[in-house]
């Protein structure tokens, strides 16, 4: 696990969260099929490339990085500085976001199969303005022993990059928390 901290300049952080809140998100995500949990999901990079990219229903051809990158936004912005700092320019093959309160929880699950251990890696970026360490919502990722081998707390402007073939979920958040658990994904199965 690496942690960078404020990476993203504050003006883009801002601009970033506010254009994420007016995109329409699906309610009802899963972290995996099997899951009871539930919450706030939008791919915005999906193509399918990988035969686990979902099914034919999450994700479209045209959901692909180059695509997302020609239309301008502010996430578009923090993805190429991500991809630059994390995927040394190899494009990425998925991008989304999700948002929690409390009562949304998500299970244990990998972001890609264990075939692509080694070379896969997410990079979750928290975008949130405020974050109290009492409100839970910390990310945790599990050894192959099934115990937990590294851990991050939610930080406004937080990178954590993690092997995404490893199991990781976040902690539940207190229902004392008064904001929203934004967590930004940027991932890859294969990179340098």
């Amino acid at each position: 696990m690496k942690i960078l901290d404020d990476f993203i300049d504050a003006k883009l952080v801002s601009e970033t969260r506010d254009w994420l809140l007016g995109q329409p998100l699906v309610y009802g995500w899963k972290a995996h099929s099997g899951s009871a949990g539930v919450f706030w999901h939008r791919n915005f990079v999906l193509p399918g490339t990988y035969k686990h990219h979902y099914d034919d229903g999450a994700w479209r051809h045209d959901l692909t990085f180059e695509a997302f990158l020609r239309e301008a936004s502010p996430l578009a912005d923090v993805a190429r500085l991500v991809q630059a700092e994390f995927f040394k320019g190899v494009s990425l093959t998925r991008v989304w976001v999700n948002v929690q309160s409390f009562g949304d929880e998500a299970s244990l699950h990998r972001d890609f199969p264990q075939e692509f251990a080694g070379q896969a890696r997410s990079v979750i970026w928290y975008p949130v303005e405020k974050w109290d360490p009492d409100w839970g919502g910390d990310l945790i990722v599990l050894d192959q022993g099934g115990e937990i081998e590294a851990a991050a707390m939610v930080k406004p402007n937080r990178l954590v990059c993690i092997d995404g073939t490893k199991p990781h979920s976040v902690r539940p958040i207190s229902r004392y928390c008064n904001s929203l658990r934004i967590a930004v994904a940027f991932a890859c199965e294969v990179g340098q």
